[in-house]
């Protein structure tokens, strides 16, 4: 945790006039620290983190799908709309919750193909601990800003 406080430190301070974004920065340092973590191969890397991207864009897809999926249910729930019209964007979003989920699968199995046993394991354990730290580190932060 402590490193990647320091290394977040570090990049902010030395990137931060030319990467103004926060999960811009988050996602290099995972990039770096995934790189590092698998002991990937020049070519696993090039093939690895288009893939990774495109896992990101699934989800991305599916919150602002989701966002307005509940956006008609609260007006719907408010304004007392007909059960018929709340069953349909009840199963427009388990459609596109079921979407996410395979093609989540399919993009994961293509990781997996180019993976070793070894370090598709490691990427799990990665990911759980990296997006653990980042809540922590953003809980922190949340302390230290002043009301």
């Amino acid at each position: 945790m402590r490193i990647v406080l320091v290394m977040l430190s570090i990049i902010v301070a030395v990137g931060f006039g030319q990467e103004n974004d926060p999960r811009a920065i988050i996602e290099k340092v995972r990039i770096y620290r995934l790189t590092k973590e698998l002991d990937l191969t020049t070519e696993q890397a090039v093939e690895l983190f288009p893939k990774l991207s495109e896992l990101q864009k699934i989800e991305r897809e599916f919150r602002n799908q989701q966002l307005e999926i509940i956006e008609d249910l609260k007006k719907q729930v408010g304004g007392n709309a007909p059960d018929v019209d709340i069953i349909k964007s009840l199963t427009r979003y388990e459609g596109i919750f079921r979407e996410r989920i395979e093609r989540q699968l399919s993009k994961m199995g293509e990781i997996r193909k180019m993976l070793t046993p070894s370090q598709q394991a490691r990427y799990i354990i990665f990911q759980d601990e990296f997006e653990r730290e980042i809540r922590e580190m953003i809980k922190e932060v949340k302390k230290l800003r002043p009301r």
